[in-house]
């Protein structure tokens, strides 16, 4: 199946991520580098915005990481060799709520060291590449589903896809502000501790209304 253009699907996604203040509350905007592809099983796909269950969100998700430009493309960035890795992170900007920041962000899940091979059907001249949580990459940090407190309202839970610069990112010293100690500290911090450079981004929301 071909993909879109490259300008439809950035777009598409940056709309989203401005409407729901990501940019503002989570990292500086960017232009996306393809489409993060997360599932947890059966309808729940990660939709940029989409609600999901807190009970159905538990276990580690399928993710996938579909190069929006053509494998042969000469455009500073795009390619993807064999040496490249990449970490993943979730992240939740609003613990415990969207007002409240004192333990914002609350890091849910690193996994670095990351490898994409393209898994896209014989002749295709994009990357697909599937992310196995289980096998692939170091985990930093376990995986930890959504628990927004009851009453706190919905929780933006922000999926980032980045590509390391040749060194490998350690573990924030805790999950709340990433370890940091200030309100509305997290990943963007971190991130640029590593320099890592953010390729792919998805989010739901999941509320736990007591």
């Amino acid at each position: 199946m071909p993909l879109r253009p490259l300008l439809t699907i950035s777009n598409s996604i940056l709309e989203s991520l401005k409407k729901e203040e990501i940019f503002e509350d989570v990292l500086p905007q960017f232009t996306p580098k393809g489409l993060l592809q997360v599932s947890y099983g059966g309808n729940n796909e990660v939709a940029l915005g989409n609600t999901l269950s807190v009970a159905e969100t538990q276990s580690k998700p399928k993710v996938q990481f579909v190069l929006d430009a053509p494998t042969n493309s000469s455009e500073e960035g795009v390619n993807i060799t064999e040496q490249d890795r990449f970490t993943l992170v979730l992240t939740d900007p609003d613990a415990p709520s969207r007002t409240d920041k004192k333990w914002s962000e609350y890091a849910h899940f690193i996994a670095s060291d990351i490898s994409l091979k393209n898994t896209a059907d014989a002749g295709a001249d994009f990357l697909a590449a599937e992310i196995d949580l289980g096998a692939q990459g170091k985990e930093l940090l376990e995986y930890v589903g959504p628990a927004p407190p009851a009453g706190t309202g919905k929780h933006r839970y922000v999926f980032l896809l980045y590509k390391q610069a040749g060194v490998s990112p350690q573990a924030p010293k805790d999950r709340p502000n990433w370890g940091y100690g200030s309100p509305a500290t997290g990943v963007l911090k971190w991130s640029e501790e590593y320099s890592l450079e953010p390729w792919a981004v998805n989010f739901f929301y999941a509320e736990n209304k007591g």
